[in-house]
């Protein structure tokens, strides 16, 4: 299963390249590196998701309400009606929703569909928006998949295999430990990222609509003008709004200010800079709109959990370790003829 999963994507490519390297000389690197992507992924992560597998009572089902997370939830059984948003409906077992933040739902279960003790059985995994954004910062090349699970604004569920897949994640975590969920989180999460173009609206709330609109013209400005010096008033003006209100909305609607939202999105532009080893550290420092190099340093640090100058010299280093050899090369192209 672990094979399936970037964080372990990276970490067994690492391992491959330790058994595969000649010059050992890059083995305590690869190590350190490994660690530190390790060390970064359970400090800055663990803290931001949250699963419950809960066997209860109709009577004790929480009431409408939202909150500031995404949530999955799937309903192992039960039966009754649903309210996601503006939209209520039926529901029954393998019911599946993914719901975005600050969107009002409940589900109300019929009291006369429960197991032989009266209860009803659902599961629930939570997670921040950070959790999103820390993903991205640790994985700079799904970052655009990611930008895109974040816009969803409707509450969907999906079909055929993609369902599947998600339930199989969803009852597998009910029997494991909470220290061995996150690699079913980070499964999770690719697989929302990868078909949420794919899924069924099955809910919607108008006020939240209004604001993803609203974020979204704010990261399109973000994204097209990250280069230049972007002030809050200026981006304030952009959607309509004073400095005061659209600080207090931004926070509310994203979990972050603009400024470590839009120091997140230069750090991952001097990421994909730093890869192409065209530039240096200060050249992609203000290519990327920054104009102070040790604050660029600290932001960087901040957001990938090590240096720009760790970051690019195990870009390198990397780039050195996985280069074929020219008697392997030699072997499969005779192996070949």
């Amino acid at each position: 299963m672990f094979d399936n999963i970037c964080v372990f994507i990276i970490v067994n490519n690492a391992i491959i390249t330790l058994k595969t390297c000649n010059n050992m000389n890059f083995l305590p690197y690869i190590c350190r590196l490994i660690i530190t992507t390790i060390r970064y992924l359970v400090i800055n992560i663990m803290n931001l998701y949250k699963f419950d597998s809960v066997v209860i009572s109709p009577s004790d089902i929480i009431s409408l309400h939202k909150q500031d997370t995404w949530e999955l939830t799937y309903v192992v059984h039960g039966r009754g009606t649903r309210t996601l948003g503006d939209v209520t409906s039926e529901f029954s077992d393998g019911d599946l929703a993914f719901i975005p933040p600050h969107i009002p739902h409940c589900w109300k279960y019929d009291n006369n569909y429960t197991d032989d003790r009266g209860r009803v059985e659902y599961a629930t995994l939570s997670f921040r928006t950070e959790f999103i954004d820390r993903c991205s910062s640790a994985f700079p090349e799904i970052t655009e998949r990611l930008e895109e699970l974040k816009s969803v604004s409707s509450v969907i569920t999906f079909n055929n295999k993609t369902l599947e897949e998600l339930t199989e994640m969803m009852l597998r975590m009910r029997t494991e430990k909470m220290s061995e969920l996150l690699p079913y989180v980070f499964r999770i999460i690719l697989l929302l990222s990868k078909h949420e173009s794919e899924g069924i609206v099955i809910g919607s709330f108008s006020e939240t609509d209004r604001t993803y609109d609203r974020i979204n013209k704010v990261k399109e400005f973000s994204q097209s003008n990250y280069a230049r010096a972007i002030t809050i008033d200026m981006i304030a003006n952009h959607v309509g709004m004073n400095r005061s209100s659209f600080c207090t909305f931004f926070k509310k609607a994203t979990g972050q200010t603009y400024i470590t939202y839009l120091n997140k999105l230069r750090v991952d532009r001097a990421c994909y800079l730093l890869r192409e080893g065209k530039f240096s550290i200060t050249e992609v420092c203000y290519m990327v709109g920054f104009n102070d190099v040790p604050y660029f340093n600290r932001c960087f640090k901040n957001n990938r959990g090590m240096s720009p100058k760790d970051y690019a010299d195990g870009v390198i280093t990397q780039r050195q370790v996985i280069k074929p050899r020219k008697k392997d090369t030699q072997k499969d192209q005779n192996k070949q003829d």
